[in-house]
């Protein structure tokens, strides 16, 4: 038996009717999933908006902290470890110049002690 091309036709409608009844059912999850994801995607924006701005204050009061709590200590310590050494590099250069000047008095007073020896 041999089908017609108007059987054909009916046949083609038929499974179109079906497939678009089968189909409506995944559509409509499909669309049901992605209103999910956009609810979910928006919370997750807010969230990141939340976050980011949390960020930015702690950012600043580390900032601020830095700027008026650490670098004037820093500064502070500079300067006293800066004049520790300069005193300590003067100091150091006025102990050689008395181990010179020491140096010199011995060998004079050993010439002269010398000398008183011949004398007496």
């Amino acid at each position: 038996m041999a089908l017609t091309n108007d059987d054909l036709l009916a046949i083609s409608q038929l499974l179109d009717v079906k497939l678009k009844a089968e189909i409506q059912p995944i559509k409509n999850e499909i669309q049901s999933v992605r209103n999910e994801l956009q609810t979910v995607k928006a919370e997750l924006q807010g969230e990141i908006q939340s976050v980011k701005a949390e960020l930015q204050g702690e950012i600043h009061q580390i900032k601020l902290f830095q700027e008026t709590i650490i670098m004037p200590q820093l500064n502070t310590i500079q300067s006293c470890y800066t004049s520790t050494y300069n005193r300590y590099k003067d100091s150091v250069e006025g102990y050689e110049r008395l181990q010179a000047d020491n140096e010199i008095m011995k060998q004079i007073i050993m010439e002269h002690s010398e000398q008183l020896q011949k004398l007496a």
